[in-house]
């Protein structure tokens, strides 16, 4: 006589259970890593393209480009500061002249808070925020790239770095 209780058919009900429990879970911890990152995942543009991607995306945009020289003006009571970016002139040597953004296109830009230390005319910069209605980009993050503290702009050369004394 078989006193085995367990049956193949009884096991299935429990491997079934088990798999849709797996499955939820998985589903579950998806959702969180795309709703937590989707804020997060933004396509950088160069002035140039702003107008057409404002318009195409309706939402929030990240800028790259270069604080035009004279365009600062700060108001330190309400902590806030006005600019505009031009495109970027930074590896400019190899874009296409086609696609070169026309000479003194800028974008103005108002930023409220902390502004970086390092933040000056001819600085390269990142802005994140939206365009508003009146053409102004309205910034909620401003960031500004480190330029390189072991050689001046202009002073880069292909030679290799001298190796470290031992």
């Amino acid at each position: 006589m078989n006193t085995d209780t367990t049956t193949p058919t009884a096991r299935r009900p429990r491997l079934g259970r088990l798999a849709i429990g797996i499955a939820l879970v998985a589903a579950a911890l998806g959702y969180l890593v795309y709703a937590g990152t989707k804020d997060n995942l933004v396509y950088y543009y160069e002035v140039d393209e702003v107008q057409a991607a404002a318009a195409r995306t309706g939402g929030k945009l990240r800028i790259s480009g270069d604080v035009v020289e004279g365009s600062i003006v700060r108001d330190e009571e309400a902590r806030e500061i006005r600019f505009s970016i031009r495109r970027s002139t930074m590896g400019q040597a190899a874009a296409d002249e086609e696609t070169a953004a026309p000479t003194g296109a800028s974008i103005p830009v108002a930023y409220a808070g902390t502004v970086p230390d390092i933040f000056r005319e001819g600085i390269q910069v990142v802005v994140e925020g939206r365009m508003g209605a009146d053409g102004t980009f309205e910034a909620e993050t401003l960031l500004a790239k480190c330029p390189s503290k072991y050689q001046e702009a202009g002073q880069l050369s292909s030679d290799p770095a001298p190796s470290p004394r031992s």
